[in-house]
């Protein structure tokens, strides 16, 4: 049902896009390159508990994200009247600013318009409030968990060292207390190797 949904809220985005004067264009986020079935070699954002650990099964079952990119060029020849896919919705373009890398619609997020900054690679991403990106969840996995995968876990502060666990990661992860036995695609990403997870990282943020 909820893949039947999203499918159906993406018809109506396009259709939307598709109805838009000839003279402008809609612009959507990248693919996002993944596909949530075949998780083989790739990183990914993701959103899971201490509970989710299996460990006697030996994997992770995360709900996966895709971090939301726009082509560079696509932006840099955005104009007025255009549509842009924002957060999944879509946004007429009426105004435009950018000043260091950071490209303004609408006033910005805070009067109901977008931030894009440049990103590298030939891509913009779309932020939010203290720099973070905008994320589209792709679904629900369960990937096996190498038995040497390594676990780095930031501190509480933004410069206290990352605890870095190659071994006895059971240990420690069940040893995890309140809010650090949550983990959201804001700050954790998943490295999956010839389709077991190596690397788990948490990251610090505001």
């Amino acid at each position: 049902m909820k893949k039947a949904m999203t499918w159906v809220a993406a018809s109506l985005l396009m259709l939307s896009c598709s109805t838009k004067e000839s003279s402008h264009k809609c612009i959507n986020t990248l693919p996002a390159g993944i596909s949530i079935e075949e998780l083989t070699d790739c990183t990914v954002p993701a959103k899971f508990t201490t509970d989710d650990f299996n460990w006697m099964g030996g994997n992770l079952t995360m709900t996966v994200y895709n971090e939301d990119l726009y082509d560079a060029v696509d932006i840099q020849q955005m104009q007025v009247g255009d549509t842009l896919m924002y957060e999944n919705n879509p946004l007429v373009v009426t105004t435009l600013e950018e000043s260091d890398g950071i490209i303004t619609i609408n006033g910005g997020v805070e009067e109901d318009g977008a931030w894009l900054q440049s990103n590298g690679g030939g891509t913009y991403r779309a932020t939010v409030f203290d720099d973070h990106s905008i994320y589209t969840e792709l679904g629900e996995a369960q990937v096996p968990l190498a038995d040497d995968f390594v676990f780095i876990d930031c501190g509480e502060n933004p410069t206290d060292p990352s605890d870095t666990v190659s071994t006895n990661q059971k240990l420690y992860i069940e040893s995890l207390q309140g809010y650090k036995r949550e983990f959201f695609n804001l700050n954790t990403s998943v490295l999956i190797e010839h389709g077991v997870i190596t690397k788990i990282e948490r990251r610090w943020i505001p």
